[in-house]
């Protein structure tokens, strides 16, 4: 018997839900994925938008950066680096401008710079003259040897040649400053440096070299024709032809400004010496009319030629006391001519503005004038107290006590400042002066275990403290592996050879000791430190070489020496 069939209403009513039972599984699938993609996804679109976001404020502080809004600048990256802490624009902006403002955070903000696979040459370079700057010598030349090793531009090389001098390797400064100005004959940049470099020389053909090429700078219109015109002015040993030249030159500047009419008049007062109070009196009545800071720089330059009285009519006490830099210059010229009672009651006016340990340290330098010795130190005492944790009023207070020659409150200023991580190199080079002036090598000594302690990556500091410790005969045989070592590394580099040969003396090794002295080129020895020469007699006397010894030792002021540097010459006299 056969089945009934089917009714087509109802097989049409199942494929019509078997129709919709797909479509709610093709449904929610797609929900599925969709939800999917929502919980997996919402996080790198989350971070997609604020990358976004940090790139457009970044893009924003470049702009502000442009028009010379720092502040506002800051803000926004600071924005920027809130929403992606690694984002590449943000760090690198935020980087370059603290490296502009000489922010501290400037070297971190480079360090992570580094760490990004977008980080360029250029950064690369802005952190390692960061770095230059800042004494960090050893990173700096971890930053710059694959620099030099990836075919040098001009700027790595001028980078390579300003760390040589940090290090006081002149010779290798001048090395790439050289490579520069080959690779680029036309580049003024590079020839100007080069020129620079060769002008602090002490040897006269370089001196000669540096003229020349400035001379051929200032010959020709260009952004160094200036600068190049202001260096030969302030080049020692010009011959009256060329400071006639430099002077013709200065004068064709335009627009003037107060800093190439003091350089002219310089050379006019050393060509015409008779005529030096005219010229003083014209260059008052020329800027006396001129910006505050015209002022000062026309006074501090009327100090230095010891125009005291000049200064006094030139800034005049009501005026001095509206703006404190001008009030120092005209305190500066009343020190000068010994008017401690006046400094005196103008530090007791009721409208004086000047920051309490300025005052301070004007007082102790009055007290000492006078000889009140127990007034002076207690004065001292309470300026650097006063400059508390202010690391400007303490480089103030202990510059100033330096000048002044009082060399126990200059240590103790400085020791104070030294305590501040970015002051501690300026600090212990300035203790280190002191400390020399003192004549006690112990406390030079201690001043420079403290130098090589804040700043271990430069070798100078670490061939300071080897020599002084060879000096006073304290641990020779790890003094003199580090002499010697940074002889054999730095073999360009006098001090340190100087260095080397009191560690061969020491271990009365006479013959090695000469060796140190065999430069390529010839030493002249009358331009040199007089504790070098009283070492390189020493060493000529342990060789038996007395008469050259005796010649030597006539060129030296004893009076610089420190006791153990007079025994080096005195012990071996024959």
């Amino acid at each position: 018997m056969s089945k009934p069939n089917t009714p087509p209403r109802l097989i049409g009513d199942r494929e019509r839900l078997a129709a919709e039972r797909k479509a709610r599984a093709i449904w929610w699938t797609v929900a599925a994925v969709i939800l999917a993609m929502i919980v997996f996804g919402a996080r790198p679109l989350y971070h997609f938008l604020k990358a976004k976001r940090a790139e457009q404020f970044a893009a924003s502080a470049d702009a502000l950066v442009e028009a010379g809004k720092w502040n506002d600048a800051a803000k926004q990256y600071r924005a920027a680096l809130q929403l992606d802490p690694l984002g590449y624009h943000g760090l690198e902006g935020a980087a370059r401008l603290a490296s502009k403002a000489d922010r501290p955070e400037a070297i971190d903000l480079w360090e992570q710079v580094m760490r990004l696979p977008r980080c360029t040459v250029e950064d690369r370079q802005e952190y390692a003259a960061l770095l230059i700057r800042s004494d960090r010598l050893s990173v700096a030349e971890k930053v710059l040897d694959p620099l030099l090793k990836n075919s040098p531009d001009g700027k790595t090389l001028d980078l390579a040649a300003r760390y040589s001098l940090k290090i006081g390797d002149a010779n290798k400064a001048a090395e790439f400053a050289r490579i520069a100005v080959n690779r680029a004959p036309n580049d003024d940049n590079a020839r100007f440096q080069l020129a620079d470099i060769l002008a602090q020389s002490t040897n006269a053909d370089r001196q000669a070299e540096a003229r020349k090429a400035l001379w051929e700078i200032a010959g020709k219109d260009g952004p160094y024709k200036e600068a190049a015109i202001e260096a030969l002015a302030r080049a020692p040993e010009l011959s009256p032809d060329e400071q006639t030249k430099v002077l013709r030159a200065l004068d064709e500047l335009t627009p003037k400004n107060l800093t190439d009419d003091l350089l002219a008049a310089d050379l006019r007062i050393q060509t015409q010496p008779d005529d030096a109070s005219r010229i003083y009196d014209e260059e008052i009545d020329r800027w006396r009319s001129g910006k505050t800071e015209e002022i000062v720089q026309l006074a501090r330059w009327l100090n230095v030629h010891q125009q005291a009285e000049r200064v006094i009519s030139l800034v005049p006490i009501e005026q001095a006391l509206k703006n404190n830099v001008l009030l120092l210059t005209r305190l500066d010229a009343m020190a000068g001519m010994q008017r401690w009672t006046d400094i005196d009651e103008t530090l007791t006016r009721p409208d004086l503005t000047l920051d309490p340990s300025v005052i301070e340290s004007f007082r102790a330098r009055a007290a000492q004038e006078r000889g009140a010795v127990l007034d002076a130190e207690v004065h001292w005492n309470h300026a650097i107290s006063l400059s508390g944790t202010d690391p400007a009023k303490l480089r103030f207070v202990a510059t100033f006590a330096e000048q002044s020659h009082a060399n126990v409150s200059a240590l103790k200023a400085y020791e104070q400042l030294a305590r501040f991580p970015r002051e501690a190199r300026a600090a212990y080079d300035g203790a280190e002066r002191v400390s020399q002036r003192t004549g006690d090598a112990a406390i030079q000594r201690t001043a420079a275990e403290r130098i090589a302690a804040a700043v271990p990556e430069d070798p100078n500091a670490a061939d300071q403290l080897a020599y002084l410790n060879l000096l006073l005969n304290k641990d020779v045989d790890a003094n003199f592996t580090v002499a010697r070592n940074l002889a054999e590394k730095f073999p360009n580099r006098l001090s340190y050879r100087v260095a080397a040969a009191l560690g061969y003396l020491r271990k009365h090794d006479a013959g090695s000791a000469l060796a140190q002295f065999n430069a390529p080129a010839p030493i002249d020895w009358k331009q040199t430190q007089p504790a070098w020469r009283a070492v390189y007699a020493a060493t000529l006397l342990a060789n038996d070489r007395h008469d050259e010894a005796q010649q030597i030792i006539e060129t030296i002021p004893v009076d610089r020496l420190s006791p153990p540097e007079r025994a080096l010459i005195e012990q071996k006299q024959p």
